[in-house]
């Protein structure tokens, strides 16, 4: 798996006078899953050339002080974490005011499905879990571990939603230490998920394999839905390598899929996946077309993320044709859509990518500057990898380089 980039300032929102009751509980569950007490963690702080000593780490995890920068650096160290896992988890504390009071473990599954279909991914996470502390709180039977693995998976999958990459990949592998991911369909689902993550994280060559294997299983058992979902993870990943015509006949299969499965939404998404496609192949006004007419789709199902998606692809279009006016139309679209609370930051970064570029190819360097800062910003908070988030960390190693 790649490492973060250097580019990423992931450094925890500072300066903070207290502590973090999540954080806290977090490094107590590292801590107890390595089986180490507070002073092996102090004497693996000091092997990794850092100091915590265990009166120090106590406070931390009961939530009394936030570790420092340097701190938190060399925990993730000793528990060989991404340092970024640390940010994300504090970040989750803005959902707590999400979590249902309710007790019932179904009716908080099913809240979350519901949650998660209308798109409101925190509410979602708050109800899985949830769900899952209520479900550990319980005597341990067989029954109780199987319904433990399916929460972390619903778990895993809105957080991998959040971009909480690494948060995701701990949930979906724990649920596949259970007996339960021995059930064929249920280790398809794990397999696809996990497939997920790691093609965010860049590393495709793995996710692809995943993703094939999970639509093999899917396949051989007749399940349709799950089939198409495969599928369609396989096509992103070949897009996300630049072979978009291998991408375009697996989506094209998956598109077909969903549409006997009757769903119209994931449809949607591939048929403005495909038109992202032809612009990757250069074929550019046949993309505008395919792309307007998902767009029109987008909007009549009121699928607010495809519009934005839709609305970044035809401004990369008529960037790449050199109808700049047209392009910053559509990327001014897309930011609109995807602007709201901030709540699709990769397409943020896409417009704002472009928006540099062409700054950059006019000469015009306040809107460069600004298209930059806006850039780092939202860099920040995107654990996903695609080409132009590894074009934009070149230049910044680059400038770090010539300085």
């Amino acid at each position: 798996m790649e490492a973060k980039p250097a580019a990423v300032d992931s450094r925890p929102r500072e300066p903070r006078t207290r502590g973090s009751q999540r954080l806290g509980a977090y490094l107590r569950r590292l801590r107890v899953g390595y089986g180490y007490s507070l002073r092996r963690v102090e004497e693996r702080a000091r092997a990794e050339g850092g100091e915590i000593d265990n009166s120090q780490l106590s406070r931390y995890e009961k939530g009394l002080c936030y570790p420092s920068f340097d701190k938190l650096r060399v925990l993730a160290s000793v528990f060989n974490v991404p340092i970024q896992t640390f940010s994300d988890v504090v970040d989750l504390e803005a959902f707590e005011h999400l979590k249902p009071e309710t007790s019932d473990p179904d009716a908080l599954m099913e809240a979350g499905t519901a949650a998660l279909k209308k798109g409101e991914v925190a509410r979602a996470f708050a109800c899985y879990e949830r769900a899952l502390e209520v479900l550990q709180e319980a005597p341990g039977k067989v029954e109780h571990a199987v319904r433990i693995a399916r929460a972390r998976l619903s778990l895993a999958s809105a957080l991998y939603r959040l971009g909480k990459l690494s948060l995701a990949e701990q949930e979906l592998r724990h649920a596949l230490r259970t007996g339960v991911a021995d059930e064929p369909l249920f280790q398809a689902q794990l397999i696809l998920t996990l497939a997920n993550v790691h093609a965010d994280q860049g590393d495709w060559v793995l996710a692809e394999l995943e993703a094939e294997r999970a639509h093999e299983i899917a396949r051989a058992a007749g399940h349709e839905l799950l089939a198409a979902r495969a599928l369609h993870t396989v096509a992103r990943v070949l897009a996300d390598q630049g072979r978009h015509l291998e991408s375009i006949e697996r989506y094209r299969q998956a598109a077909a899929l969903y549409e006997k499965c009757g769903e119209t939404h994931e449809a949607v998404r591939v048929r403005v996946n495909i038109g992202g496609c032809y612009v990757g192949t250069g074929r550019l006004r046949e993309s505008l077309r395919l792309l307007r007419a998902a767009m029109l789709e987008a909007r009549a199902g009121g699928y607010r993320r495809q519009q934005a998606r839709a609305w970044s692809f035809l401004g990369e279009a008529h960037y790449k044709l050199g109808e700049l006016d047209k392009a910053r139309r559509c990327f001014k679209e897309s930011d609109a859509l995807a602007g709201i609370d901030e709540a699709y930051p990769d397409i943020l970064f896409l417009n704002a990518y472009y928006t540099w570029r062409m700054a950059q190819d006019t000469g015009n360097t306040t809107a460069e500057k600004i298209a930059f800062g806006r850039l780092k910003a939202l860099r920040s908070r995107l654990e996903r990898r695609f080409p132009e988030i590894d074009a934009f960390d070149a230049q910044i190693e680059r400038g770090r380089s010539d300085a």
